[in-house]
């Protein structure tokens, strides 16, 4: 074979290489959202080869003019050339000219939406208005919004009955005319019930809708968190039919409830540092009696914890904001230098007010045998009280915002039978804010206070100690804690805790933490405070955040170094 031959060859395979490269655009002329948006149109293009290029001119052009369009420019100026050296590498070149404005916005309402507030309130704030520019997906939001306020209200036979947009390119106008015929809005009908239990006792405290008063959607899916949030239902449906609404436009709703099982049997695992592996159970009885009364039993298991609880539940009325608890558990400690056996009944009165503030007021008597440190003794309790708590969280598992608050109030006197006279106190605040995107703050500030004679007259249970993984971290579990000569925790009659963090979210589900905490627990106030600072890191799971820190003691001479590990949420 000659050389001619050879160079024939190789320029044919050069030139099919050059064929066979698909086309890839670039684009002048337009600023970010015109260019952003002509480019999602130019993407959905089917791939093309630079010899393909004429045959597919036309469709290359009418992607541009459709995207610009979309957001109100209708007459644009549009050159295609490509490069000699690189036909594949098409440049399209863009004077979008003048954009559309709306010149005349008529919207006119007929039907029962003409006297509801609430299309006045949104026809006064829509994004779609006059001398603006024309964008389709604003005028479509704008046609939604009024079909999706009248689902949710009732109008069940809203239509368009004209939906006109009117572009006049040669004066850079266009009008638009929407007509929008709501017609009447149906009302509540009558409730149907189908259950298996009988459940009136705790399905009419929740039911907040009365025959002939408007539809309202969101009426409807109140009923059915909040007979889901009961606990007592495997399967809840609420169901407006308006298929079967009246010559009134009542529409009848029905109401299926499904209850859980007699006994419902969960298992869990875990891991602290501060106890290590956990092991946990609880057994159910979701259904006791007609009235409601619910029984729950729990047990946990770690190395230097165990404890059963069983809480007997009797709602008064709304069963969700409003009942009673009487519960009995017994607790066996033994951790460091303290030996506990902890015998607990008590009764509560649980109010949940608008607010979510949650009102708990309870009488508690309690025995308990205990060594801590060199001291043995034994102490008999009978302690009313009051807790106020609330936690508001937006943002699920990943919260973005949210609060908790709680604070405790309990006392003891001798003169009902107490062997210990004594006033505490405990009060914890949390907050997590977004404060930039991807950024979070996390603070936390905790007190508690006892007013008694000595200290040695608590049991260890009522006494202060801090320290570990959600207080101070850098110090173990309950480390922080005034001594005695032996060096052995006596446990303290205040303590306080403060906590700063920091996190960053770098991935879908990680995020990497800084914070400082600091804190004491004190018979007087005379010590310095701990504090501890480090870095952790943040995976966020199914079933909540797991948290891994790497903490340091910098206030100690010697800074102690821990890994605190915690799994839950975040509030």
């Amino acid at each position: 074979m000659n050389n001619s031959v050879w160079v024939l060859l190789a320029v044919l395979l050069v030139s099919l290489s050059v064929s066979a490269e698909e086309v890839s655009f670039r684009l002048k002329g337009l600023k970010k959202g015109l260019k952003d948006n002509t480019r999602i149109y130019l993407d959905q293009l089917p791939p093309m080869e630079a010899e393909q290029l004429p045959r597919f001119r036309k469709d290359i052009q009418q992607a541009v003019i459709t995207s610009l369009q979309a957001l109100g420019y209708y007459e644009p100026d549009i050159e295609i050339t490509t490069s000699e050296k690189r036909p594949s590498r098409v440049t399209v070149t863009v004077k979008p000219g003048e954009p559309v404005r709306i010149r005349q916005l008529n919207i006119v309402l007929n039907g029962d939406a003409t006297t509801d507030p609430q299309y006045a309130q949104l026809l006064s704030q829509l994004a779609l208005q006059e001398n603006q520019v024309f964008q389709h997906d604003v005028y479509e939001k704008t046609k939604a919004s009024l079909l999706s306020l009248g689902l949710a209200r009732g109008y069940f036979d809203a239509e368009y009955k004209l939906h006109q947009v009117l572009v006049h390119p040669e004066d850079n106008a266009a009008d638009v005319n929407l007509l929008f015929d709501s017609g009447p809005r149906y009302r509540f009908g009558e409730l149907v019930l189908d259950s298996d239990r009988p459940v009136h006792r705790i399905l009419d405290p929740l039911v907040e809708i009365e025959p002939g008063e408007p539809y309202l959607a969101s009426k409807i899916s109140s009923l059915s968190r909040s007979l889901s949030t009961t606990g007592y239902f495997r399967r809840v449906e609420v169901q407006p039919k308006v298929s079967e609404a009246d010559e009134a436009q009542q529409i009848p709703l029905y109401v299926t409830l499904r209850a859980k099982s007699d006994n419902e049997v969960e298992v869990g695992v875990g891991f602290s540092t501060d106890e290590g592996p956990r092991f946990s159970t609880s057994w159910d009885k979701p259904w006791i009696n007609s009235l409601g009364h619910s029984l729950q039993t729990n047990l946990k298991v770690s190395e230097p914890k165990q404890d059963i609880t069983v809480i007997y539940k009797i709602p008064r009325g709304n069963p969700l904001n409003h009942y009673y608890t009487v519960q009995g558990g017994y607790q066996l400690l033994n951790q460091d230098v303290t030996q506990s056996e902890r015998l607990v009944a008590s009764i509560h009165r649980l109010d949940k007010d608008t607010d979510d503030w949650t009102r708990d007021v309870f009488f508690r008597s309690e025995y308990e045998i205990y060594t801590q440190g060199k001291q043995e003794d034994e102490s008999f309790l009978l302690i009313p009280g009051f807790t106020y708590s609330r936690t508001r969280v937006r943002g699920g598992l990943d919260a973005e915002w949210g609060d908790a608050q709680t604070a405790t109030l309990e006392f003891s006197e001798p003169w009902w039978g107490s062997d210990t006279r004594f006033v505490r106190l405990f009060a914890r605040t949390k907050w997590l804010r977004t404060v930039a995107e991807d950024q979070r703050l996390i603070a936390r500030a905790e007190q508690g206070a006892v007013w008694v004679d000595e200290v040695y007259d608590l049991p260890p249970s009522l006494r202060f100690f801090t320290g570990g993984d959600l207080t101070v971290r850098g110090f173990s579990y309950q480390s922080i804690t005034p001594v005695d000569e032996n060096g052995d925790s006596l446990g303290a009659k205040y303590a306080t805790a403060l906590s700063l963090e920091y996190d960053y979210k770098v991935a879908e589900k990680w995020r990497l933490a800084t914070f400082v905490d600091t804190g004491t627990a004190t018979n007087d106030y005379s010590e310095d405070w701990k504090v501890g600072t480090g870095v952790g890191v943040r995976w966020q799971t199914p079933v909540g955040p797991v948290r891994l820190d790497l903490a340091f003691g910098v206030s100690e001479e010697e800074v102690p170094m821990r890994i605190h590990f915690t799994l839950g949420p975040d509030l």
